[in-house]
């Protein structure tokens, strides 16, 4: 009988294979994650497209006016958002026909409708596990809120931007009257009132009119990260404070509310303002329903007026 004998690998060739393949994984991992990185970059932009269109569509069935921000009612100046009134064009008529536009949206069975999530407000690159909300008044502006989980709401309406904006940055001709630091410049989706499509005299395509403060209630700061504390208000989808009026913030340390009226403007912190997960900049859903990813290189005079939707200021060649 002939005598077979089977060779096997040797340690020092299973050594070498297993270098190779995790050389291969090291080469390949980064290109997995930029791939996937760029899907939820793209999702997160069909979101906005949605919720332009919604915007438009409800426009058009109402005097070709987009609505307020946010709305007051008696003396409460954030009754409600202008999210309910855009769920009938997004696919949620279940969710829009038990919605009760008689009461606050923090009441009765509207708060049971604001715990949804919705798929169309969350971009699928922000991190999970979110805080629920902590605290009492000052520091959390509705303290009824306190231990409630919202729907999330990543998307918000960019309602102004502020003077306090325009004196940090140098920014001149602040477009209207007044000298308080809080004075704000109206943009496409304003407080209280309805703005006509034809009122937004800057352009629509030169005009935000939804962007990215993606993260509440968790407050996700410039250089630290999650820093395990939550934001005062904006809580989700349905909640009024959702939106932003642009101040620009001071950075200061980790988990304290950064300073407004700073020169840094774009994916500095999460707590109203302009921030996302994305590298390099923020989605955002222009008036005339277009969708652009904005560089946060962007200067703060292109911002302002990108923001401001009847102030005559031009946008610069940065766009």
């Amino acid at each position: 009988m002939k005598l077979v004998l089977k060779k096997g690998f040797t340690l020092i060739e299973l050594l070498v294979v297993i270098a190779i393949i995790a050389i291969l994984i090291g080469l390949l991992l980064p290109a997995v994650q930029k791939v996937r990185s760029a899907a939820d970059r793209m999702s997160c932009q069909n979101n906005l497209k949605q919720l332009g269109l919604a915007l438009h569509n409800y426009a058009n069935s109402n005097n070709n006016m987009f609505p307020a921000s946010r709305v007051t009612v008696g003396g409460d100046a954030k009754f409600r958002s202008w999210t309910p009134l855009a769920l009938p064009f997004v696919e949620a008529e279940a969710t829009a026909k038990q919605w009760d536009y008689s009461i606050k949206w923090s009441a009765g069975n509207n708060m049971t409708l604001s715990k949804t999530n919705f798929k169309l407000f969350s971009c699928p690159s922000t991190p999970g596990n979110r805080l629920v909300p902590t605290g009492t008044a000052p520091t959390l502006t509705e303290p009824s809120l306190a231990g409630v989980t919202l729907g999330y709401g990543d998307y918000g309406s960019v309602n102004a931007i502020r003077r306090r904006f325009y004196t940090a940055n140098g920014v001149p001709n602040f477009p209207i009257a007044g000298t308080a630091a809080g004075a704000e410049a109206p943009g496409a989706l304003q407080k209280v009132n309805p703005m006509p499509i034809l009122g937004i005299t800057d352009g629509l395509s030169n005009t935000i009119l939804l962007a990215e403060d993606a993260g509440r209630p968790t407050v996700f700061q410039k250089g630290f990260g999650n820093t395990g504390v939550n934001t005062e208000d904006g809580f989700g989808w349905a909640d009024p404070d959702a939106g932003c009026s642009i101040d620009g913030v001071v950075p200061g340390i980790k988990g304290v509310k950064w300073t407004a009226g700073g020169t840094c403007i774009m994916n500095c912190t999460s707590d109203s303002e302009l921030f996302s997960f994305h590298t390099g900049g923020i989605n955002v859903t222009m008036a005339d329903g277009s969708v652009r990813f904005v560089s946060e290189q962007l200067t703060a005079a292109t911002l302002a007026a990108l923001v401001t939707a009847n102030a005559g200021d031009i946008a610069g060649s940065d766009f």
